[in-house]
């Protein structure tokens, strides 16, 4: 029987709210039964039936010091010496440098690396190399890789993946009239919102006064406060969209309790930045949009314009690229939002039926763990050989 796979990331506590303690979490969970697993977390709480969890306390956002040190005893154990380990965590010089020092004291051990977040990928090349396999959650990343000198045949790239969800009727998506965008500020962003919000209340037909906006849309704006870049451009947004905040045509919210119920309110998900920093490289809450049926209109750059690649692959549309230039930006959202909702040929709705779609094709937990699974067992037979 194969030995058991040490996962080492983040322990897996809740609550869960990063993405990468999240999709690993669910990928944990995921795996074919017979995989057996160690994990880190509370042994009280495993994540699957028969799983080893290491005893180790949550460690926010960004691990310190000692924090690393102990993950690292983790794979040092005695008794888990000889498991193959799958890494999943941004590489960084403390526990890198570890694992390539492991790699070479043990060269038989099997060590895959999984990116959670892909910002500055260039700069771990040399980290990279050792390693048996490199996991990327985009064709994008798989290609800078490939071009700073990772060899080819260790990237493998396997989508990030959300839980199954039952989509909504597509003609309900289209009627709620509510923008969202969910994902993290800075000056840019901010910079797109509020040139799209002054737009919708421009357009309304009653203008001069704010709580209308076009056609009764509101624009809902969740972001968790975690970025350096937060603070200043919530202010930036308050100090420009001060009527409209009060009247409620545009909402500024913070951690959000209940994310599901948030995204069956909304018609349209908005991604207005144009980079995914420490993030997942297709961010998750996008990707829960589309599996009910939520569809999406991000700014036209990578690696997030990679949704709408893949979908017209499999011959679908599920929202559109449109570009980063804040007036541009807002054009192009109002000039979807002019389309009649109702009918069945808006594109809101057709976009509805083919983000679930392609959700379920693409994005779901049972292709990721069976990308991942076929990976583990090829380096296993590979090595056996």
């Amino acid at each position: 029987m194969p030995a058991p796979w040490l996962i080492i990331s983040k322990p897996l506590r809740p609550p869960f709210r990063d993405g990468s303690t999240v999709l690993i979490r669910d990928l944990v969970r995921a795996l074919p039964a017979e995989r057996r697993i160690v994990h880190l977390g509370d042994p009280a709480r495993p994540l699957r039936p028969g799983a080893e969890v290491i005893d180790l306390p949550s460690m926010g956002y960004s691990p310190g010091l000692w924090a690393k040190v102990r993950v690292l005893a983790a794979m040092l154990h005695p008794r888990r010496r000889h498991m193959p380990v799958q890494l999943c965590f941004t590489p960084n010089a403390i526990t890198s440098r570890a694992v390539a020092l492991l790699r070479f004291l043990q060269p038989r051990r099997l060590f895959v690396q999984s990116l959670m977040s892909a910002h500055g990928a260039e700069t771990w090349v040399a980290l990279l190399r050792p390693l048996d396999a490199v996991v990327v959650l985009s064709e994008h990343t798989q290609r800078r890789l490939t071009a700073a000198g990772v060899p080819p045949e260790k990237l493998h790239r396997i989508y990030p993946a959300v839980a199954t969800a039952i989509p909504d009727a597509p003609a309900e998506v289209a009627a709620r009239r509510r923008l969202l965008y969910a994902g993290d500020l800075d000056q840019d962003v901010a910079a797109r919102l509020i040139t799209l919000a002054r737009a919708l209340v421009h357009a309304a037909p009653n203008h001069s006064a704010p709580n209308h906006s076009a056609n009764g849309w509101t624009l809902t704006i969740a972001c968790r406060p975690k970025s350096e870049t937060d603070a200043a451009a919530r202010d930036a947004l308050r100090s420009a969209l001060p009527a409209e905040l009060a009247a409620g045509c545009v909402e500024l919210l913070g951690e959000v309790a209940d994310m599901d119920a948030l995204l069956r309110s909304a018609s349209l998900q908005l991604y207005a930045a144009d980079h995914v920093r420490r993030k997942v490289d297709l961010p998750l809450v996008l990707l829960e949009g589309l599996a009910r049926g939520v569809p999406v209109v991000a700014v036209d750059a990578d690696p997030v314009r990679e949704l709408f690649t893949v979908a017209a692959r499999r011959g679908l549309e599920v929202g559109a690229a449109v570009p980063a230039a804040p007036e541009a930006f807002a054009r192009a959202v109002l000039e979807l939002l002019a389309a009649d909702v109702s009918s069945p040929a808006s594109p809101l709705q057709a976009w509805s039926a083919a983000a679930a779609e392609l959700a379920a094709r693409e994005f779901s937990l049972d292709v990721m763990a069976r990308c991942y699974g076929a990976l583990h067992a090829a380096l296993e037979n590979a090595r056996a050989g």
